[in-house]
């Protein structure tokens, strides 16, 4: 996938009277290879914008093009197969059943497309080693919050997709666990070619990235805010 083309993005929210603009983007690419962090104030419009680049929002006007596809021309369904077949979500709960081993969180996506397991078991067991989740604990309730959110990005690549959205990644970790969070997805920008988004206040993060958008009142701009 040749990465997102955004042109003339607007969305709006509140009845037709008093329509209140939340994103503004007149025009926007994110190529393949590298991470970009979305900064800016809480209630800025990066969860917004990272919703609208992955479908889970429709906006008020505008295009968002992956490859070719257009997901604002999509309906509900067609965008659920989008992101089946070229997502990965990250988000700052982690969203794991507690109760499960972290390989069976892994393989809960798996499940829920009903895919035969013995296929993806073997993968599911490299991206949690390569994590350095630890195996010996039968579930995922027992480990660390740092563990528990690398078992969940482990989980956002078990179908090898190519961008990752990922929602403040780190703000529930320990100073520690957010840098390894932050260094594992900029290495699956730079050394596997996919596209990372990431909408953060860590500043680490901010650092790591290839590129820095900040958003405020809905606007973007390059570089660190003013």
């Amino acid at each position: 996938m040749s990465g997102v083309v955004i042109h003339d993005l607007r969305f709006e929210t509140g009845p037709a009277a008093r329509r209140q603009s939340i994103i503004r983007v007149d025009a926007l690419s994110l190529a393949p290879g590298q991470m970009v962090s979305l900064s800016g104030n809480s209630g800025s419009g990066k969860s917004t914008l990272l919703y609208l680049l992955s479908g889970l929002l429709v906006p008020t006007s505008g295009s968002v093009v992956w490859g070719g596809t257009d997901l604002t021309k999509l309906g509900e369904a067609g965008r659920d197969r989008w992101r089946r077949g070229n997502a990965g979500f990250v988000f700052q709960g982690f969203h794991l059943i507690e109760e499960l081993s972290p390989l069976d969180n892994v393989l809960a996506p798996v499940w829920f497309g009903h895919l035969r397991t013995a296929k993806w078991r073997k993968r599911a067991q490299e991206l949690l080693d390569r994590f350095g989740v630890p195996q010996d604990r039968g579930r995922a309730g027992l480990l660390s919050r740092g563990e528990q959110q690398r078992v969940a990005l482990a989980r956002a690549l078990i179908f090898d997709p190519a961008v990752i959205f990922a929602d403040e990644p780190t703000a529930s970790l320990d100073a520690e666990s957010a840098r390894k969070v932050a260094r594992a997805l900029s290495d699956l920008a730079r050394t596997e070619n996919r596209l990372v988004i990431a909408a953060s206040h860590d500043e680490e993060m901010h650092r790591l990235a290839d590129r820095r958008i900040a958003i405020s009142r809905g606007r973007l701009s390059e570089g660190i805010p003013a």
